[in-house]
């Protein structure tokens, strides 16, 4: 098995890079699907806090939680490639990051992003197209640390 706390290095460091790239994407997805966040906000806020304060809040907040949850992230999903490192296919560590980012954009954007139609397709198809840019570049750059952070053997 692949070392598990060279993963959970790669996985943290490369999940700060991935929030600081997905932060403007978050931000991004507010502005461009706004009717369908405010009609979920509106079905969801006490008649004190108009929905217009709840989003633009979401708007602020949104940005340092894609951080925070990048890092979250990296570090379960740095367990989980160090722990499967040797069963991953490919040859490089790159490699096996990028089919790892692929798995976890199959599982999450792919699959669990079904639950988005119901609030619309569009939605949904920005969600698959976006996912895939994200998980791919989270995929690179845990492959390029976990091999940055593995013990080079002396001879």
């Amino acid at each position: 098995m692949g070392k598990v706390v060279t993963g959970i290095k790669a996985g943290v460091v490369s999940g700060a890079i991935y929030g600081i790239i997905l932060a403007p994407f978050v931000c991004l997805e507010l502005i461009l699907f706004k009717e369908e966040f405010m009609s979920m906000i509106i079905a969801s806020l006490p008649p004190e806090i108009t929905a217009e304060q709840a989003f633009n809040f979401a708007l602020i907040f949104g940005i340092f939680l894609a951080f925070i949850v990048g890092i979250i992230l990296g570090l379960i999903f740095g367990i989980i490639y160090g722990w499967a490192y040797e069963k991953i296919p490919g040859r490089k560590s790159i490699i096996k990051g990028i089919v790892f980012g692929l798995i976890l954009w199959l599982i999450f954007s792919v699959l669990l992003g079904l639950g988005n139609l119901q609030y619309s397709v569009t939605y949904y198809v920005y969600g698959l197209g976006v996912g895939l840019i994200e998980y791919l570049i989270f995929g690179v750059f845990l492959g390029f640390f976990y091999h940055r952070f593995t013990p080079k053997i002396v001879s």
